[in-house]
């Protein structure tokens, strides 16, 4: 049993990685677009996001003023690259390396993408988009897999250092007076 458990954490760990690999260039190539003026974004960059706006009906990734009402989106992205944008480069050489203090930091950024993901999706099926049903669907199937994979990330690494502090003996004296 324990042996199938070592073998689920490496298979995850692998997952992970690839997740924080091709993060990095999601971020840099697509996701940075929505808050750049059309002019500093070259062509084939321009081409992809029509993809997603035109053809798939992304409403967020809209490149110039867009939905002034998803303000909050944008914001997020900023967040994207000003704050998680580095932590992929800590990510990566954690799981990597196999550095054993990687699961308090995967379990900070599980929980903040899962939070910010579960409104994305919110808006995607049930929010004031003029989207057919199935384009809402197929939309909320691409974004699935960010919520999906950072809660993974949260709930193994809950567990992970729920059991490191398991095994740590108390060392802070008690303050209870002994008669």
């Amino acid at each position: 049993m324990a042996g199938s458990s070592i073998s689920l954490r490496k298979g995850l760990d692998k997952l992970y990685l690839w997740y924080f690999v091709s993060h990095i260039p999601i971020t840099l190539l697509i996701d940075v677009q929505p808050l750049l003026p059309p002019s500093m974004i070259p062509q084939m960059l321009l081409g992809l996001n029509r993809l997603l706006t035109d053809t798939l009906g992304d409403p967020f990734m809209i490149v110039g003023l867009g939905h002034p009402e998803l303000v909050w989106f944008r914001s997020m992205l900023v967040c994207e690259l000003a704050l998680q944008l580095p932590f992929f480069f800590y990510a990566v050489w954690a799981l990597w390396t196999d550095c054993p203090r990687r699961h308090l930091a995967l379990l900070v950024y599980g929980v903040h993408v899962s939070t910010t993901m579960v409104p994305v999706l919110g808006t995607l099926v049930r929010g004031e988009i003029n989207r057919t049903c199935g384009e809402r669907m197929l939309l909320a199937s691409i974004y699935l897999p960010y919520l999906l994979i950072p809660l993974s990330m949260a709930l193994v690494s809950f567990t992970e250092c729920s059991s490191a502090l398991a095994v740590v003996p108390a060392t802070i004296p008690s303050k209870r007076k002994t008669a």
